[in-house]
């Protein structure tokens, strides 16, 4: 019994002890599995992101295919379109043909009958009924009217434009009047300030004219003083003298013509800023005359 009971253990004991070399195979292999599983789950992350890239394309195409589909429909729909006016574009093109073809026609008989008419060119009667068939077979009454329309069209469109130029013509006409006005009151202003400084000029010269002859006079007077040495000594006073005063008058005239020749440039500007404005200067009036320059 006790051999038995022995026996047993040692059975259990090698049962127990081949269960547990297998447990730690089997956790052996299970480190492995797990790690191989782990090295699975990496490589598969990579390819289920691929596949979601993969899948996000699709549907970006899947998008792209629906638009090129409603593309295609759209341009199928075009050129059922355009089919249909090259179509009735052919047709219309067809029935001018033939209305050019028809109206060659009428021409052609037109033109013999018109010769058939000259015929009769030392006879008026028959060609005066000649003249009235062809007017009765190539003339319609929807003609008359149709020239009658275009000829009231025309008339009112003349009519308008002509109004409209009308009084295009009226402002203008009284533009130019007021700038006539404007013009001439300048003018008038600047002749009177010139045959003022005219007169200032004249009055100048004659003052001069008095100056000089007073001055030779006295130069005479003085010429025959018996005192030869206070002639020499007070000679040259009298000569400095007038000197001074010619001097002086030689310089006021001058500036006096300069301001003659300032007015007169503005004259000459005044009137080629009225020739640039398409009007002749207004002439001055009769009244106003300029005093003659002395010497």
């Amino acid at each position: 019994m006790d051999y038995w009971v022995k026996q047993q253990d040692n059975v259990m004991e090698n049962r127990i002890y081949d269960l547990k070399k297998k447990n730690d195979e089997l956790e052996k292999f299970k480190f492995v599995l797990e790690y191989k599983v782990k090295e699975l789950k990496k490589q598969l992350e990579p390819r289920e992101n691929e596949v979601k890239e993969m899948k996000e394309q699709v549907h970006e195409m899947e998008a792209e295919l629906e638009q090129f589909r409603k593309k295609c429909t759209q341009l199928d729909l075009t050129i059922s379109e355009l089919k249909l006016k090259l179509k009735a574009a052919t047709k219309e093109r067809q029935k001018e043909r033939q209305r050019v073809q028809d109206v060659q026609a009428v021409l052609h008989r037109f033109k013999t009958d018109l010769h058939n008419c000259v015929g009769f060119i030392q006879e008026p009667k028959k060609l005066k009924e000649s003249i009235r068939e062809i007017y009765d077979r190539y003339v319609q009454q929807s003609d008359v009217v149709e020239i009658v329309g275009v000829d009231a069209d025309v008339q009112r469109e003349y009519s308008r434009q002509r109004e409209h130029m009308e009084r295009n013509v009226d402002s203008l006409k009284k533009k130019l009047a007021k700038d006539i006005k404007v013009h001439e009151a300048k003018n008038i202003k600047l002749m009177k300030e010139n045959v003022f400084l005219i007169k200032e000029v004249n009055d100048l010269r004659t003052e001069l004219r008095l100056m000089r002859a007073q001055i030779h006079e006295y130069e005479t007077q003085r010429g025959f003083s018996k005192n030869k040495s206070t002639t020499r000594i007070k000679s040259p006073s009298s000569d400095s003298s007038r000197l001074n005063f010619e001097g002086e008058a030689e310089r006021i005239i001058q500036l006096q013509r300069l301001e003659i020749q300032r007015l007169r440039q503005e004259v000459l500007q005044g009137q080629d800023e009225g020739q640039d404005q398409s009007f002749v200067l207004p002439s001055l009036p009769s009244n106003i005359k300029l005093p003659a320059l002395t010497t």
